[in-house]
This record gives C-alpha cells, structure tokens and sequence, in this order.
C-alpha cells in the first residue's frame, strides 16, 4: 500500500459534499455550517472532527475521519504519512453544531489555517474544507490558470 492521500474513503462514499458557500466568522470563532452540510455532517451519533489540512481546515464526519485515522496509523513507518498524521491527527478536534447550526473553530485551528473574518465552505465528497475567502480565490484562481496540466492528469474525466 502506498502512503495514504488526504482522500480517505477507498470505499464507496455514502455521504458527499459539494458546493461552496461563504460565510463569516464572529469574533469568538463561531461560524453557522451551511445546511446542506449540517444535515449530512450531523445525521451520526458522534460529532464530525474538525482537523488541519494542507492550506485550509478539514471537516470530517465522524466515521470518515475514523477511517482517515487508520489509514495514517496503518502506514506509520512512512515518513509522509507521519507527517500526515502529526498535522491531521495530531490538530483533530471534534467538533460539536450547536442549535443554531454554529461550529466553533478553536484559535490554534483558525492560526493554522490564517482564517480571517470572511471565510468559504467548500465540500469535496467525503469532508468540506473551510477557508480563508481570500486564500481560497487565490488557490482556485491558481488552478484556473493551470487547468490544462491538471486536466491530463484526470484522462479525460474533466471534457
């Protein structure tokens, strides 16, 4: 097995997320979840996990993440995927909706990924990431200018 990639679910996923959505953050941190994802983010027993990500936050439903976690564990004489571990892993907190549908983003998390005021939801099937607005526009501007490279890479899934 080669070492783990941030897509976590190499079964069929039975919870998807897509779309973006903008919101704010207040000053203690708390943003509202957008309702599609709260409903699927919400529907377990056990809080979704809140963790680290590459450029941005990662929200997991709690069953994804279990399987995120194993995979990392499963593959710990990898240094990649030690270092993995130790961002994901290591930054993870669950993360409880309270009535009004709002998260709490903890200060360490919010530093991690420089969230500002104004930030973006965006679902990528198995977890939604949430970023600063700003950072956000500029990695989607990046990938408009380079989406012929990236586009071979997917053999023609993309025309």
């Amino acid at each position: 097995m080669g070492p783990p990639s941030h897509r976590c679910a190499r079964e069929p996923v039975e919870t998807m997320f897509w779309g973006c959505h903008e919101h704010v953050l207040d000053e203690k941190g708390r943003t509202s979840l957008p309702k599609e994802f709260r409903e699927l983010l919400t529907r377990g027993s056990e809080a979704p996990w809140l963790t680290a990500g590459q450029e941005c936050l990662s929200l997991f439903p709690a069953e994804v993440f279990k399987r995120l976690r194993d995979r990392l564990a499963a593959e710990v004489l990898n240094d990649s995927a030690e270092a993995l571990e130790r961002l994901i892993v290591g930054n993870a907190t669950p993360c409880g909706v309270d009535r009004q549908g709002r998260i709490l983003i903890p200060p360490p998390l919010r530093r991690r990924a420089r969230l500002e005021r104004q930030i973006v939801f965006t679902g990528l099937t198995d977890r939604v990431e949430i970023w600063d607005r700003a950072r956000y526009e500029a990695a989607i501007a990046n990938t408009q200018e380079n989406y012929a490279q990236h586009s071979r890479l997917l053999r023609g899934v993309t025309r």
